[in-house]
Parts: C-alpha cells; sequence; structure tokens
C-alpha cells in the first residue's frame, strides 16, 4: 500500500508541474496580448487625436510657415541683388545643380534605408517603397512644423496604417532618431573645431551653436539614461513629476502617465539594441551619410556656380557647425533663420553676389524644393487612398 501512494505521489508531482509549466506560458502569451492590446489602443487614440486636430494644427503651420516665408523674402531676399544674382545663374553648371538635388534627395533616402533594416529586423515585412514613404512624410511635416515636432507621430500612424505594430514603428524612429542626433552633434562638433579660428570671429552665432551643442547633449543624455537605466529615468521622471504637480496636477498626471509609457518604448528600444548590435553601428553609419549627403549640397552649389577656392571638407564642416546652431530654434524648417545664419558664415569668404546666389540655390535645393517635391508626393498618395475606398 505504501508504495502504491509513493508511485501516485510521484505522478501527481509530475502533473502539476506540468500544469504549472503550460499556465506560466500562458500567462505569458496572455501578457504578451495584452501588452500589444495595449500599443493598439494607444495607436488608436493618437490616431483620433491627430484625426480631430489634424486640420486645425494643418492650417495653422501652414500660415506660420508661410509668414515665415514671406518674412524671409522681406527682410532678406527683398535686399539681394537681383542683377548679380542673374548674372551669376546664367552661367551655372547645371550638372552640379543635379548632383546637388541628388545629394539633397539622399537626406531622404538614408533615413529610409534605417527604417527598412530596422523594421525587417523586428520582423515586419516593409518594401522600400514604404521605407520611403515614411521618410517623405517624416521630412514634410518636419518642415512645416515648430522644432520639426509633427515628423515622428505622423511617421508612427502611417506605419500603423501598413499593419505594423506600434512599439515596432516606435523602435525604429527612436533608434534613427538616436543616431541622427548623435551624429548632428558630432559633425556640428568636428565643424566648429575645424574652423575655429574662423568661427570665433563671426559673433553672436557662436552662441546659438554652444546652446545646440548643450540641447543635444542633454536630449541625448536623457535617451540614453530612459534606454538602459530604469532607475535613473524613473528618478529623472519623478523629479519632473513633482515640479509639474505643483504647477498643475491635472497636467502632471497625464505626462506622468504618457511618459511611462515612452519609458517602456525605450527599454523596448534597449532590448533591440542590445540583441542586434550590428543594427545600431549600421545606423550610425547611415545616419553619417545621411547628415554628410545633405551637407554636401552647397558645396556642389559652389561648384555650380564656378567658385572653386574653397575645399570640400571646408564647405560641409562650416555647413555642419551652421545645421546645429539653428536646430535649437523652435521655428518650422528654421525659416529665416537658417538664411540669416548662412549669409553671415559666407560673407567674409565668398564675394557678395555669389553668397546670395549660393543661399538661395543651397538653401532652395535641400530644402524649399523638396518641401515641395515631398507635399506632392503625399497630396498624390492621399487621393489614390481616397480613390480605392
Amino acid at each position: 500500500m505504501a508504495k502504491k501512494k509513493t508511485n501516485k505521489s510521484k505522478v501527481s508531482v509530475k502533473e502539476i508541474g506540468e500544469i504549472a509549466k503550460a499556465t506560466v506560458e500562458q500567462v505569458e502569451e496572455l501578457k504578451r496580448v495584452r501588452d500589444e492590446a495595449k500599443d493598439e489602443i494607444i495607436v488608436i487614440e493618437d490616431k483620433e487625436e491627430i484625426k480631430k486636430s489634424s486640420t486645425k494644427k494643418l492650417i495653422r503651420n501652414a500660415i506660420i510657415f508661410t509668414l515665415l516665408i514671406i518674412l524671409t523674402y522681406y527682410f532678406i531676399f527683398k535686399k539681394i541683388d537681383r542683377k548679380g544674382i542673374q548674372e551669376a545663374i546664367k552661367y551655372t553648371n547645371l550638372w552640379f545643380i543635379l548632383a546637388a538635388i541628388v545629394l539633397a534627395a539622399g537626406n531622404i533616402l538614408f533615413e529610409a534605408l534605417n527604417h527598412y533594416r530596422t523594421l525587417n529586423t523586428l520582423g515586419e515585412k516593409v518594401t522600400p517603397k514604404q521605407a520611403i514613404k515614411y521618410a517623405i512624410v517624416g521630412f514634410f511635416f518636419s518642415a512645416i512644423t515648430p522644432a520639426a515636432s509633427g515628423g515622428q507621430p505622423v511617421q508612427i500612424v502611417y506605419m500603423h496604417r501598413d499593419n505594423i505594430k506600434y512599439t515596432n514603428a516606435t523602435i525604429s524612429i527612436l533608434i534613427q532618431s538616436f543616431a541622427y542626433l548623435t551624429m548632428m552633434a558630432t559633425l556640428g562638433l568636428v565643424g566648429y573645431i575645424l574652423n575655429y579660428d574662423y568661427i570665433s570671429n563671426l559673433g553672436f552665432i557662436e552662441y546659438f551653436f554652444f546652446i545646440g551643442v548643450m540641447v543635444n547633449v542633454v536630449i541625448i543624455t536623457i535617451t540614453l539614461l530612459a534606454m538602459f537605466s530604469k532607475k535613473a529615468a524613473q528618478k529623472t521622471i519623478n523629479l519632473i513629476y513633482v515640479i509639474f504637480k505643483a504647477i498643475n496636477k491635472n497636467k502632471a498626471d497625464a505626462f506622468k502617465k504618457k511618459i511611462n509609457i515612452q519609458l517602456k518604448e525605450y527599454h523596448d528600444s534597449a532590448r533591440v539594441i542590445a540583441k542586434n548590435k550590428g543594427l545600431m553601428l549600421k545606423t550610425f553609419l547611415t545616419s553619417t551619410l545621411q547628415l554628410i549627403s545633405y551637407h554636401s549640397v552647397g558645396y556642389f552649389v559652389y561648384l555650380a556656380l564656378g567658385i572653386k577656392h574653397l575645399n570640400y571638407l571646408k564647405i560641409t564642416s562650416l555647413q555642419s557647425f551652421l545645421y546645429l546652431s539653428v536646430s535649437v530654434l523652435p521655428l518650422p524648417g528654421t525659416v529665416g533663420v537658417n538664411e540669416t545664419g548662412f549669409s553671415l558664415l559666407y560673407n567674409p569668404i565668398i564675394a557678395k553676389n555669389y553668397v546670395d546666389s549660393a543661399m538661395l540655390l543651397s538653401r532652395g535645393i535641400s530644402f524649399y524644393l523638396f518641401v515641395i517635391i515631398t507635399g506632392a508626393i503625399l497630396v498624390i498618395l492621399s487621393i489614390r487612398k481616397k480613390n480605392a475606398k
């Protein structure tokens, strides 16, 4: 009898172990489904918010953007020597202009490559065409919104429309942004160091550069803490929450809820980076090429105008410095400020009529032309979507 009891006891323990194992697996599966459901709810809420306010925001941003262009024309373009520009542009080498347009397009295409690589690594079946669409969306909405704040949220919505999981869409954008900001700050610092003697005599533009460096260092540091140090990130959030709570409790609670969701996204990104170190290295290299391509536009514009006394390194390093200096200003596309900075930076080393021509062509190709192109593409995509329904 005793022997039988022992056998029964052994069988019972084994069964209990199997049941426990199955239960744990079911709990894990339920957690995964719950997290995915939460992500979907967040996306639906975000999409509804965007849908409700998108028309108003788009109209408001379009008005601000148009006003800035008008003011830029009045204070900058109106004062330039039109005859000198016409004379300079008359002899412009169109092949170099074409090269500048291709390099400006590289700014979008390299970002598309990053999204394509990351999303496919995460198990999403993304085509090159879709990846280019996401980069176009990012460029256009960043260009027309203050501090480029509109690009990323709209990118997530477009990705989700293509049945990409909210978490994966967010991870792709976070990794791209982190690499881009890091390399933007790095190239900007290199540009400052290489041209220190020249830049230090230009006056107040140097102060904007230091502000740009500080802002980017803070953003990069916070991003790293949020990704890799949960305790430090939570302490920082709690400190901000306490300060915010003293000002407005309701907004502070909403802030804490939203930031905790974002913190989870950062941790998800960290796990992806830890598992795919090669992915992060490739993203950094691609972002470096993206920025170099963008900063090279000016050099080819100068070649097109026949300006050959400035070497490639000089121009691209100065452009890197200027880009970081104006990036901190909360203006759509840094319209007006970029043009002013361009003139200040190159007036001492290039003839006046050539500076104006170079500024118009360089800024026109790298920014205004692609705002028009990307905007037109998005309008076409929107019309096709409506017709498909």
